[in-house]
């Protein structure tokens, strides 16, 4: 059996990831934190508490086939005092798995994990040739680890590439989150406070990301060297999916619209092409998000 490296795999994308590929993959988890109830379930996937931030993975392991590197802090808030921290989970965890595999001929793909608000506010659908406009701390350090990457493939050969998720919801997710904290509100009958809620996102089911990972696993020779979205291809405004949920749950919650201001800069239509994920994994990309999001109010 392959082996493969998960990197941050106790959060809630890893869980995900290790849910679908457990029984394709020989999985070792390494993070700074290992959730010990979660991996009892998992009895063959092998965890290790280390942070990367500080310390190599040990000789002891073997070069692995494939490495899923997730680790990162994730945030909207737009404070630069956040650099050096988003710096040092981002970018110095890539080169560190770099420094430590660079020289292991059996690793066949590093799939580095990026984000679509690297797109910022151009216009969308947001295709991976376009100019990015960070327009946060954030979005800022994933570009720039995204473009290292891309360095690392171009000029040493090494086998990465990058992906740029859309909107991620689905088991595991932290609650303060925007679906898992609509949904937790609508269920509870309390009153939802937030934005006008014009702006669109491109939600992916973290089932349906799941899969999207394992076709590019299964195709990583043409996945190299390649910046990837991987999303639904569609845009659904927040209040519209706010709406439906409350209809679907049949709470008598009061949803008071513009009670929070948009943030500075905010992203009124992020929605991704996948039309080079569909060519990378011989395959058309099409998802429905309103039986996964039905699937996933059963699901917590």
């Amino acid at each position: 059996m392959e082996k493969l490296y998960i990197i941050g795999g106790s959060g809630f994308i890893g869980k995900n990831l290790i849910d679908y590929l457990y029984d394709k993959y020989a999985i070792t988890v390494f993070d700074k934190f290992i959730d010990e109830d979660y991996f009892s379930k998992y009895n063959k996937v092998t965890t290790y508490k280390q942070d990367l931030v500080l310390d190599m993975i040990p000789k002891t392991f073997d070069v692995p086939d494939y490495i899923i590197n997730l680790a990162s802090i994730v945030t909207a808030e737009r404070d630069l005092n956040l650099f050096d921290e988003l710096i040092s989970s981002n970018l110095k965890i890539m080169m560190n798995l770099y420094n430590r595999f660079k020289n292991g001929s059996q690793l066949k793909l590093m799939i580095q994990f990026g984000s679509s608000e690297e797109y910022g506010n151009i216009s969308s659908p947001y295709k991976e040739t376009m100019r990015e406009e960070p327009n946060s701390p954030y979005a800022l350090v994933k570009q720039l680890t995204v473009n290292t990457a891309m360095m690392l493939y171009r000029n040493y050969g090494f086998p990465i590439m990058a992906v740029r998720p859309g909107n991620l919801f689905g088991k595991y997710q932290n609650e303060k989150k925007f679906l898992p904290y609509v949904v937790s509100q609508l269920k509870e009958n309390k009153d939802l406070n937030v934005t006008p809620c014009e702006q669109k996102r491109d939600f992916i089911y973290a089932q349906d990301f799941a899969y999207c990972i394992s076709e590019i696993l299964k195709n990583s020779e043409n996945a190299k060297g390649e910046i990837v979205n991987v999303s639904s291809g569609e845009s659904i405004s927040l209040k519209s999916i706010i709406e439906h949920l409350h209809r679907e749950i049949s709470s008598s919650s009061k949803i008071n619209y513009g009670a929070i201001s948009y943030r500075e800069n905010e992203m009124m239509d992020l929605r991704c092409s996948v039309d080079k994920l569909s060519l990378i994994i011989g395959k058309s990309i099409k998802f429905d998000f309103y039986k996964n999001l039905t699937n996933y109010i059963k699901s917590i």
